[in-house]
């Protein structure tokens, strides 16, 4: 239980006994630290100004109409707490903007059963609902007869598995020849319960998708599946309202200050990004982080403190789209880079702010920093980990700063929620949040900021990229060698496969290994199936160009028996058509 007081200041700590007693921690408590503590323990507005955020506004998909609604109202309520310098910045355009409307749809025949499903951001929607029979994606056949599945919605199988080419090749085909047939929809199966429902904003206006793109919910899939397999007809009715918005459409960061007295130019960074994928209302990934970074300023601001750094807030447009929006103010600031202290980022999900990163170098100033925190909340205890340099392959925007030697931080948090239940899903709503977690969260974060403000220096730099290396190391898990926007390549990382076989930025990795590819984690499996050498298809300039891309074998693990995979022969392609009528 956190102790609260109505008035006068200083129950500061729990106690073990049901009467708040003063620590020796407490007495080292200057003035403004003491208030942003109280005001942090009884009067914290973090979760009111989440279920604003996420309930009055929505999701907030990168350059939509509640992203922007989003940026406009933190921007306003940054210049109600009497901030500074407060902007909402423009960081980059689409081609297309994406508005997603609702969704429903049932099974109605061979009886009715409301169907729970998702479809990806930027995908088509249905012109009004849409009925049709339900139909398993075709196997070869020489009789096989393709107008049979017009205005059909197509199930697609749940695991493909290891094909040869030929098989691969014909699947290919058939689904060409039914997108000519003109098919009401693609219906694919989840992986359990959640439906991931992402997406790539690289669409023109000209070359928008036409078929909707279904992700059903993997029981309800193996239900209609059966039935087909049972030769029962099914009937579907799906009403999809997803429209595309003519560009070029703008997305934002929006920045606020509180300035320092003695050093206004070096700056303590606090942010999160307030775009969100828009299956559901965006709450753990990252309205959280959103909300914390808001209510951080607002508490200070209360406090009337007077920081010797500047604390700049950022909440940034374009993370879930690959960090776009503060890999964009990055570029355009690399002067301010060598006077930034640090940047805090949270996009954890709902668990409390437990643990932070810290190499030897800058470990003292760090500690200072944490004093406060270490007796906020005993069934919240916080932890500093040592660390030989600063993680960097976790995936948002703190790793913007960190190639540029600004060191970057991503909080470590404990709880009793399961982090990933809700992200990138239709279960990201309001009923994750755990208050107590979050408003402890807020308050660790205003400490810090105050804290790292008024150290004498900067943080310490030395080794947070390992070794005394300047330059940042390869991110883990990138096996080709890319930074990617789902399945489009934005970057080829020197002397790495990717480089070797000819990848380019602007590249859309459309199959691998003759698997289909339409977003990173399709991408990410078809890397990670057996083979050294594998061919990889991306459109480039509106065509198709086929390359060549070889990993070297790693080493198996000492306690691995598993056998190499058998290298798998080549047959040439034989010709067969298909009847289209």
């Amino acid at each position: 239980m956190i102790c609260r007081t109505t008035g006068f200041l200083l129950c500061l700590f729990i106690a073990t006994s049901s009467v708040c007693q003063a620590s020796d921690l407490e007495n080292k408590l200057n003035e403004e630290q003491a208030k942003i503590i109280s005001i942090g323990q009884t009067d914290n507005r973090v979760v009111q100004t989440l279920d604003h955020l996420v309930n009055g506004i929505g999701p907030r998909l990168t350059g939509s109409f509640q992203d922007h609604i989003a940026c406009n109202w933190s921007k306003d309520l940054f210049e109600e707490f009497g901030l500074e310098n407060v902007v909402m910045e423009e960081a980059g355009e689409f081609p297309v903007g994406f508005q997603r409307g609702p969704w429903r749809g049932q099974m109605i025949a061979p009886e009715v059963m409301d169907l729970e499903f998702g479809t990806p951001a930027w995908s088509a929607g249905t012109r009004g609902a849409q009925n049709g029979p339900a139909k398993i994606f075709p196997e070869f056949s020489e009789e096989l007869d393709l107008s049979d599945y017009k205005d059909s919605w197509v199930f697609m199988p749940a695991q493909r598995g290891r094909r040869n080419r030929d098989a691969r090749q014909q699947e290919r085909e058939i689904r060409t020849l039914l997108e000519e047939v003109g098919v009401a929809g693609w219906i694919y199966p989840s992986r359990g319960d959640a439906i991931t429902i992402l997406g790539s904003a690289r669409v023109t206006w000209d070359n928008l998708p036409k078929i909707p793109r279904i992700t059903l919910r993997k029981d309800q899939y193996d239900v209609i599946m059966e039935k087909m397999g049972n030769e029962e007809e099914v009937t579907l009715r799906i009403d999809i309202r997803n429209h595309f918005q003519p560009g070029p459409v703008k997305y934002y960061n929006v920045i606020a200050d509180i300035v320092g007295t003695e050093f206004p130019d070096e700056y303590v960074i606090i942010g999160g990004h307030i775009d969100s994928w828009d299956g559901a209302t965006g709450t753990s990934d990252n309205g959280m982080g959103t909300a914390t970074t808001i209510e951080a300023a607002r508490i200070l601001s209360e406090a009337g403190i007077k920081p010797r750094r500047t604390i700049r807030f950022m909440l940034w447009s374009g993370e879930e789209q690959g960090l776009l929006g503060s890999k964009a103010w990055v570029a355009a600031n690399k002067d301010k880079m060598e006077k930034i202290s640090a940047v805090f980022v949270y996009d954890g999900g709902p668990n409390a702010i437990a643990s932070l990163p810290a190499t030897a170098a800058m470990k003292p100033d760090v500690e200072k920093v944490f004093a406060p925190v270490m007796g906020l909340n005993k069934d919240m205890p916080f932890t500093l980990n040592d660390v030989d340099s600063l993680p960097r392959n976790i995936g948002s925007d703190h790793e913007s700063f960190i190639p540029m030697g600004v060191p970057g931080f991503f909080w470590g948090q404990e709880g009793k929620a399961n982090t990933w239940n809700g992200i990138h899903t239709q279960k990201d709503t309001f009923d994750l949040v755990i208050p107590e977690y979050l408003e402890h969260s807020a308050l660790v974060v205003a400490l810090t900021a105050y804290g790292v403000a008024n150290l004498d220096t900067l943080l310490s730099r030395e080794g947070m990229l390992g070794g005394g290396d300047a330059q940042p190391r390869r991110p883990m898990g990138r096996m080709l060698g890319v930074f990617l926007d789902e399945n489009v390549v934005e970057e080829v990382l020197p002397d790495t496969a990717a480089e070797k076989a000819g990848l380019k930025a602007g590249d859309k990795v459309i199959e691998v290994a003759g698997n289909e590819v339409t977003d990173r984690r399709s991408l990410v499996r078809a890397i990670r199936t057996d083979g050294e050498k594998k061919k990889v298809i991306v459109m480039r300039d509106g065509k198709k160009v086929e390359l060549t891309v070889e990993w070297q074998r790693r080493r198996p693990s000492r306690n691995s028996s598993e056998p190499e995979p058998p290298k798998e022969e080549e047959k040439p392609k034989e010709e067969k058509s298909i009847n289209l009528k």
